[in-house]
């Protein structure tokens, strides 16, 4: 079982949200399209950043899951619950930044989200076995 190139495609994804993110922040901040007497750039940046944050950490309980799948090993009850729980979280997380950045200001970080959305699902897909890894699809 491959699945190392999708999690590849989901790490750069979600690793470029805070980059991605911020300038677009910049920009919509340096043309004025926020108030200034408020810190309105610092909560959205730090958010995007917990959520780099926070799906990394829970991809960390996967791993046990991950490396009991790749080595044909059978799997706990306690890995699948783990895995099932990162699962769940990184979902919520994913699909509450996509509606926050449904704007048309906010375009590049709501299709970086988006594509680290996808990148996320086909990893998940391929990781439980839903869809085969390998060149024949």
């Amino acid at each position: 079982m491959k699945i190392k190139h999708s999690l590849f495609f989901y790490l750069a994804s979600l690793s470029a949200t805070p980059i991605i993110g911020g300038c677009n922040l910049y920009f919509n901040f340096a043309n004025n399209l926020y108030a200034t007497e408020h810190d309105t750039i610092a909560i959205p940046f730090t958010a995007i950043v917990g959520t780099l944050l926070i799906s990394l950490l829970v991809l960390l309980l996967q791993r046990p899951y991950r490396l009991r799948r790749t080595s044909n090993m059978p799997n706990t009850l306690l890995t699948k619950s783990a895995s099932i729980l990162a699962t769940i979280v990184t979902a919520v997380l994913l699909l509450d930044n996509l509606i926050y950045w449904l704007h048309p200001n906010h375009l590049p970080t709501f299709l970086i989200f988006l594509t680290a959305s996808y990148c996320y699902v086909y990893y998940q897909l391929q990781l439980y076995g839903i869809t085969k890894t390998g060149p024949t699809h």
